[in-house]
């Protein structure tokens, strides 16, 4: 795969500084140098090899999403016996949910080595997850399981998660504002519509009403995003607090 390595700054391809950094930064002992290559392509480069195939990291994301769902709901099976099936799989979403692995991959300044066409800043919080998915992707293709698994608890888990803390996290401020809503007989909505401003990364806004009085407002990238970003503004203006998650 000799055609990725033009891809890369000069420096990195020629001098081996990208595997270095792997190496001192993650810990991680490249031995496929290509799919690591793969793994921070971003898709705007439109790279594709001799038979049109897309080159870029979705592919190892997607290996990588379902590589962490494992790791960790094996994880929370053995160090919490006697939790039931829904106390699992809250714990689990909460571990892997998109605003928990953007800050881990942030922390981890893993866009640092993403290969793109556009100015980084231009990218939202997203691509911070992404790029970690991708990454454990290739360390899966790369070590096989137990190396990944090992590399999950240690780098990801242990390194990030407070697990004693999950039961005050919420997992969804939408669904907490309009169960709490509900509890109250209280009437709310969410009024959410295209925006037609500048801001790239404010594609919709949305407000929301309880009992017909404005409580919080937002802009976001996407319809969902944007009431789940009102939707905890909501949250903390009403003063809810937990088990509302």
């Amino acid at each position: 795969m000799k055609f990725l390595s033009h891809i890369l700054t000069p420096r990195m391809a020629t001098s081996g500084e990208f595997f270095m950094q792997l190496k001192q930064q993650l810990g991680i002992q490249v031995k496929n140098k290509a799919i690591y290559e793969r793994a921070f392509i971003h898709p705007s480069l439109n790279q594709k090899d001799d038979t049109g195939t897309r080159i870029n990291f979705e592919r190892l994301e997607f290996l990588g999403d379902a590589l962490l769902n494992a790791v960790v709901a094996s994880y929370l099976f053995e160090k919490y016996p006697r939790a039931n099936e829904g106390k699992l799989t809250q714990m689990r979403a909460q571990i892997v949910s998109r605003e928990q692995l953007n800050r881990i991959g942030k922390k981890l300044n893993l866009v640092q080595w993403m290969q793109t066409r556009h100015n980084q800043h231009n990218f939202g919080e997203d691509v911070h997850g992404n790029l970690l998915e991708s990454l454990l992707g290739a360390l899966f293709v790369d070590k096989g399981y137990e190396k990944s698994k090992h590399f999950v608890l240690t780098r990801i888990i242990e390194a990030n998660i407070d697990l004693e803390a999950l039961d005050n996290q919420v997992l969804s401020y939408k669904s907490a504002v309009i169960e709490w809503a509900q509890k109250n007989k209280k009437e709310y909505r969410f009024e959410t519509k295209e925006d037609e401003g500048l801001d790239p990364k404010a594609n919709y806004s949305s407000v929301f009403f309880i009992n017909e009085k404005q409580i919080a407002k937002a802009s976001d990238i996407s319809k969902k995003k944007a009431e789940e970003k009102v939707a905890k503004r909501g949250y903390n203006a009403l003063k809810i607090k937990p088990p509302f998650s």
